[in-house]
């Protein structure tokens, strides 16, 4: 049974408060974007991207001041790698040269425009390549045929919802599924399948905002619940805060799913268990 990173520690309102300095002030992103947040959502689930996040809000005039485009600073949500990259070569340059000097904060402007405007490429180079790939992979769409097939109660399947730089993708696995990584590596083997000889050379870097159940229901499929790998848990699941945060998770994971399914497979009968 695979198990989270031993630093994904339950989130806590101190870490939803985070979040919200993050998300709102610092990225100035709007709280109906569910693609952003998503994706700022897996920076803060995981332990060592949260940490990333935390020292960047610790040292935010800096990175104010090395970013202070703000549509500069959505490029850190390209891939998850971004923002902890960017944190090292900041925190290195101010080791070496200290924080003080108009020498100096021009040499850290120089060096994130840089690292920023190669992110950039790379983002725009995968959703170029990726932008007719479908967002319900071949066989994740058979899988959701034959459960249409099974009688209601009878089999379920699971399914993860995963972020390539813009780019959607539903994956789907059995109930029973022990382990998350054959899936993955599967649509992994699919990217770099299309992306021919540039995958070697193009960020192939998964969000993976979560998951959940899928069962058959009348004569739709239902979606609905939680990936225990990948979506966030709670320290106090019952303050104002992460009830909050933790319905505005769910909405928008299946709001993207909705999405995925109505380009995919629009005759098919959906229902979403909030």
């Amino acid at each position: 049974m695979e198990h989270r990173r031993a630093n994904d520690t339950p989130l806590t309102e101190a870490d939803i408060e985070l979040f919200n300095r993050f998300y709102v002030d610092f990225l100035r992103k709007r709280l109906d974007d569910p693609v952003s947040f998503l994706k700022v959502g897996t920076l803060l689930r995981r332990g060592d991207l949260r940490h990333a996040m935390q020292e960047t809000m610790t040292l935010r005039p800096m990175f104010e001041q090395a970013i202070p485009n703000v549509r500069q600073r959505d490029l850190l949500l390209s891939f998850p790698g971004v923002l902890p990259n960017l944190h090292s070569i900041l925190f290195d340059l101010s080791q070496s040269y200290g924080v003080e000097g108009a020498t100096v904060q021009i040499m850290k402007r120089e060096q994130v425009e840089t690292h920023l405007d190669g992110t950039e490429m790379f983002r725009l180079d995968v959703d170029k390549a990726m932008e007719d790939f479908p967002s319900l992979p071949d066989d994740d769409r058979q899988a959701l045929l034959r459960l249409l097939q099974a009688r209601p109660g009878e089999a379920t399947l699971r399914f993860l919802l995963v972020i390539l730089a813009d780019h959607l993708f539903l994956v789907a696995l059995p109930s029973n599924a022990t382990e998350t990584t054959p899936a993955l590596g599967r649509l992994r083997q699919l990217i770099e399948a299309r992306l021919g000889e540039k995958a070697d050379e193009l960020i192939v870097e998964f969000f993976t905002v979560g998951g959940g159940y899928i069962r058959r229901a009348g004569e739709g499929l239902v979606f609905g619940g939680s990936n225990p790998l990948f979506d966030p848990i709670y320290a106090a699941p019952e303050a104002p805060a992460v009830k909050v945060f933790q319905q505005r998770w769910q909405e928008h994971k299946l709001s993207l799913v909705k999405r995925i399914l109505s380009a995919e497979m629009p005759e098919l009968i959906v229902a979403f268990d909030r």
